[in-house]
């Protein structure tokens, strides 16, 4: 009750400028929910716009030529993990291209056989050969080149230069796949690597070829999005509230009683001084007015007394001998206890 009473208080006691607080913040809200009701959020976006895709890979097969009991004669081996010189001495290389089929795309196609001699990991021979170099027009999204190599003759070539150097070094077979496009947009090149081992009667390519790369070009554009009913109308609500807010502060500095407000506030502070009771009104005591309840608990306390509080006149007292000193919030409460 105290706290209230003292929320009463305030707002009596600064009516004036709580109600012109609440009705400018108010207004404000309403001006607001109005500004963001007509005026629609702008959104920067990106777009991804003219995508083009552009792959490449190489595949591999080889015809069984050889004496085998692995394979039937004639039969085509494709894209295996391993070949042998004694059935398959020959191996085709496939380059197959995709690029976008509905427009005309420039494409050079090629595949190197490069054999490099290391020693402690530092070149001291190199030499390049091309497998295939292939320049066209596409207009109908696919392309493909190939060419054989005998990995026979290949290998017997390995050995004699290992057997010319000495065995002082290494030598390594790599294959390069270097693809360039030009389409209407974009152009650009695609490569892979990976080396060609041959170990005994085996060979086979160690890594796969192939790359790939899918090009955009990004557009960035404005959207606007219209405000939602929860954006403009929860500060159109809060507006609505601030100016009710604001009729109750009014109704309160007009109907509050501040005297009475501050004696409520003074009884429950100094609570444990007061006790409920009745006042004598016998015309040999003297009584003495008090101006407020506070300093009616100050002569409680300053005499070793207590204040006494009549509810039915709404009125304090201390009784000290013959002298009574009393307050209360009516005056005209006063008078009728006294019988003036």
């Amino acid at each position: 009750m105290a706290f209230e009473d003292r929320v009463k208080l305030f707002v009596a006691r600064q009516t004036r400028e709580l109600v012109a607080v609440l009705v400018l913040a108010g207004i404000i809200c309403l001006i607001a929910a109005g500004y963001i009701f007509l005026t629609p959020t702008t959104t920067v976006v990106s777009e991804d716009t003219n995508l083009q895709t552009f792959e490449t890979d190489v595949k591999t097969s080889a015809v069984v030529t050889g004496n085998t009991t692995l394979y039937e004669r004639g039969e085509t081996l494709q894209n295996r993990s391993v070949y042998f010189i004694s059935a398959t001495p020959n191996v085709t290389f496939q380059v197959r291209t995709s690029v976008p089929p509905d427009q005309r795309v420039n494409l050079t196609q090629q595949l190197t056989m490069e054999i490099v001699g290391n020693r402690e990991d530092q070149p001291f021979y190199r030499t390049n050969r091309t497998l295939i170099d292939r320049r066209t027009t596409v207009t109908d999204g696919n392309a493909t080149a190939e060419a054989t190599i005998n990995a026979s003759a290949l290998r017997q070539r390995l050995q004699e230069m290992r057997t010319e150097v000495g065995g002082v070094g290494q030598f390594q077979v790599e294959l390069d796949l270097n693809v360039s496009y030009e389409s209407d947009r974009y152009e650009g090149t695609l490569k892979d690597g990976s080396p060609l081992a041959l170990s005994g009667q085996a060979y086979y390519l160690e890594d796969g070829l192939q790359a790939d790369t899918t090009r955009r070009t990004p557009v960035t554009k404005e959207i606007q999005q219209p405000p939602t009913m929860l954006e403009y109308g929860g500060i159109g609500v809060l507006g609505l509230v601030l100016f009710g807010l604001a009729a109750v502060a009014r109704n309160i500095g007009r109907d509050a009683d501040t005297e009475r407000l501050r004696t409520n506030i003074i009884h429950d502070r100094h609570d444990e001084w007061i006790s409920r009771g009745e006042f004598p009104t016998e015309s040999e005591k003297q009584y003495i007015s008090i101006l407020t309840l506070e300093d009616l608990v100050d002569v409680a306390i300053d005499s070793g007394r207590r204040v006494i509080f009549d509810p039915d006149l709404d009125a304090y007292a201390v009784i000290d001998g013959d002298e009574i000193y009393h307050y209360a919030p009516d005056e005209d409460d006063t008078n009728v206890w006294l019988d003036l």
